[in-house]
């Protein structure tokens, strides 16, 4: 299996499993943490940022990669 794809396999875990503690009634404790910190509404934004957005951006990127191979010049 190429590479590229099991990081894309993995970016996907990453934001299905962010996504679901997101929405869960329970809040978990990273999410409080940059809650008190950084106040509500931006806490939660850079929760989502750093947990979601970022491992999907990586997920299609690395997906790309592995339909495409690896570029040579």
């Amino acid at each position: 299996m190429d590479d590229n794809l099991v990081k894309a396999l993995f970016a996907v875990y990453v934001v299905t499993v962010s996504l679901l503690r997101l929405m869960s009634d329970h809040e978990f404790l990273r999410l409080t943490a940059m809650k008190k910190v950084w106040g509500g509404t931006q806490g939660l934004l850079f929760h989502f940022i750093a947990n979601i957005v970022l491992p999907l951006l990586l997920a299609i990127y690395y997906l790309c990669r592995s339909i495409t191979g690896p570029l040579s010049f």
